[in-house]
């Protein structure tokens, strides 16, 4: 064998030995950059999350039984349809402008919400909502049987 082919040999297996030593050797700064991007953006995205719902304030067990007059209150009857109030069947369009008129005429109002057994939930959390939407600060819930 003459001398070009000994070192054609030689060059050959350099450079199987070099690629192979390349392909055990793995760069992992592009997925920490990728982990890192990820994070940032989760943590950017999740300070724009806002709660949404209807907070209530409970009164203490201290508190004692406050007496109203019969103007200062506006009693609603929440229905799987509608509202009822005073007696007068509306929907939420209606009850939303009724609640609307009572908060302004009655600044220290309450909207006394009876609910019955049979009626979604929904409808009890629509009511809510509406008096939040109004302004309406004083909300009372019973039972549509009981007493005032």
């Amino acid at each position: 064998m003459n001398d070009n082919g000994i070192i054609y040999k030689i060059l050959r297996r350099r450079e199987a030995r070099r690629l192979w030593r390349d392909e055990r050797t793995f760069d992992s700064s592009a997925i920490a950059d990728m982990a890192f991007l990820l994070l940032i953006f989760f943590i950017v995205t999740s300070s724009f999350i806002l709660r949404q719902g209807i907070f209530l304030t409970l009164p203490s067990k201290i508190a004692g039984a406050v007496s109203m007059k019969p103007e200062q209150v506006l009693e609603v009857v929440p229905e799987n349809k509608g509202f009822v109030v005073d007696g007068t069947p509306m929907d939420r369009a209606a009850f939303k402008k009724r609640v609307a008129e009572h908060n302004k005429n009655q600044p220290k109002g309450v909207l006394l919400v009876r609910m019955k057994g049979d009626v979604k939930y929904d409808r009890l959390v629509d009511a809510l909502s509406v008096a939040r939407e109004t302004g309406l600060k004083r909300i009372s819930l019973k039972e549509a049987g009981g007493g005032r």
